[in-house]
């Protein structure tokens, strides 16, 4: 992906207005003629059920040429604008009001700076109209809106024409008679991986896309394909209008779909179930074997760009890093982004030991405030989780993840080393090295084990249950048929207190 950086140049335009228009808003009407002599109402457009992508750039701004010359916002309009599959309308604005038409030419008579023609090579319509620049309250070039057919605006970085298309889709498009979607989905958790139990109250935008209002709408929980909660939704939506819902609460632990979906709108079947079904898919959360995680970053050529936390399962934040000018929320395109406190430097290994505070659950969230991650395009930066006592094969790693990634893991409590020295939780595992079986020998006084393998990535490989059986020694065996050679964990949870012992397989 390319980028194009307002940042790296000395020339920050920025329109004396309070702020830009907030994604999610109603995109502001106009009426306007292009250079070509026709004229546009923008929500005439909308009323034929296409997606707007509006450029808003200055004629001087370097990034905006940049990106002109990437030939995105062409290779867009010609795939999927009236000439290609006719989804979408393209419109490019020159929304500073110090220039003039020669400036979109690149002509001499030009009253301000050009380097080009912003003409030559385009076939969608061009505005000389900072009106239209103002009434979407543009702080910076170039901005790039889509704005869907319900008449919300959301704003996108400068990307290419495939991640474009990708995000104008997120669009609720009209069809049918009775035809209903979930838009602006969310589960109830930004991690995908569970540590402990974790209660989802999943909660989206219910959108009536049919020509019929809708009126009534059966939507359905399901955990692993067997249903949680149904809930019957009644109301009187016009095309295009929208209600929230949120389901119950549903507390989930380990690895597991969890699915919501409409079965029936109107009381009848849906006229297009594509935007039906949400789907999210949890993973177990890896462990680390003790309260002491080394984290280490490799920064990438925009490290001022890098931001992470450190939260406890309460969502209280123990320690950060990075630029903090790009803070928790900065996912997105910051133009004047500027080197704040705790700025890494560019491609540099930093190395952080990270303290919790007790055994339990955390988790982990890195921020990009351009939004294409830490790799691979403009540096090979990454980061990695390993255990204190193994600092060379990570546990929990991250690189190309667009503007977040938050990530789930769990730590052991200190005393687990105590519990591994009392003869209560005694554990034996032999051979060690193993080969082809594995024997466990443990006391066991309450009546129920849990054990889980991790790999050395912390993956979750085996899962067993042991009940107590007679008094005194209690013993299990562990076929490896079919185990890759390399270390491993067992992790023995019993209503008294866990175990932890390392193996090897060979």
């Amino acid at each position: 992906m390319k980028k194009y950086r307002l940042l790296v140049w000395a020339l920050v335009f920025v329109l004396p207005l309070s702020a830009q228009l907030p994604s999610g808003s109603q995109a502001p009407d106009f009426t306007a003629t292009d250079i070509n002599g026709q004229t546009w109402h923008l929500y005439d457009v909308l009323a034929q059920d296409k997606i707007v992508v509006l450029e808003v750039s200055a004629t001087w701004c370097p990034p905006c040429w940049a990106y002109h010359n990437s030939g995105a916002m062409q290779d867009l309009y010609a795939e999927h604008g009236p000439e290609g599959d006719n989804r979408l309308q393209v419109m490019f604005v020159e929304g500073d009001p110090q220039t003039n038409l020669d400036c979109l030419y690149g002509l001499p008579g030009c009253n301000y700076s050009s380097p080009g023609s912003y003409v030559d090579g385009v076939d969608y319509p061009i505005f000389d109209n900072a009106a239209i620049a103002d009434s979407f309250q543009i702080v910076y070039f170039p901005t790039v809106l889509i704005i869907c057919p319900n008449k919300k605006v959301y704003e996108v970085n400068p990307v290419g024409p495939e991640t474009l298309w990708e995000k104008a889709q997120e669009c609720p498009i009209a069809f049918g008679t009775n035809n209903a979607g979930i838009f602006q989905y969310n589960p109830g958790t930004p991690l995908h991986e569970m540590c402990g139990t974790t209660a989802l109250a999943p909660a989206f935008n219910l959108v009536n896309l049919g020509s019929a209002n809708l009126q009534s709408a059966t939507i359905e929980l399901l955990w692993e394909n067997a249903p949680v909660q149904t809930l019957q939704w009644y109301g009187d939506l016009p095309r295009y209008s929208e209600a929230p819902v949120t389901l119950d609460n549903w507390p989930v632990s380990g690895a597991g779909t969890l699915k919501t979906q409409i079965t029936s709108v109107n009381n009848g079947g849906d006229d297009d179930f594509s935007n039906n079904v949400k789907i999210n898919n949890f993973s177990v959360a890896p462990e680390f074997n003790s309260q002491q995680v080394v984290l280490k970053i490799r920064t990438d050529n925009y490290a001022m760009e890098t931001y992470w936390e450190l939260r406890d399962d309460a969502g209280n934040v123990l320690d950060h890093g990075g630029n903090e000018n790009v803070g928790p929320n900065g996912g997105n395109v910051i133009f004047d982004l500027t080197p704040g406190v705790g700025t890494y430097p560019n491609n540099a290994l930093i190395k952080d030991t990270l303290h919790l505070p007790a055994g339990g659950c955390y988790s982990l969230h890195f921020v990009d405030a351009y939004g294409d991650g830490m790799c691979c395009g403009f540096g090979n930066g990454y980061y990695k989780l390993y255990n204190i006592d193994n600092p060379v094969i990570p546990i929990m790693t991250g690189d190309e993840f667009g503007a977040y990634d938050d990530r789930g893991f769990g730590a052991l409590s200190a005393s687990v080393g105590v519990q591994e020295n009392s003869e209560s939780f005694d554990l034996e595992i032999y051979p060690n090295p193993a080969s082809d079986q594995l024997f466990l020998e443990w006391n066991m006084p309450g009546g129920t084990a849990l054990g889980t393998v991790y790999n050395a990535l912390g993956q979750a490989v085996f899962h067993f249950q042991a009940e107590k059986t007679g008094s005194g020694r209690q013993y299990a065996v562990l076929s490896l048929a079919n185990w890759n050679a390399g270390t491993y964990w067992m992790y023995l949870q019993m209503e008294e207190g866990r175990v932890l012992r390392q193996f090897s397989v060979r």
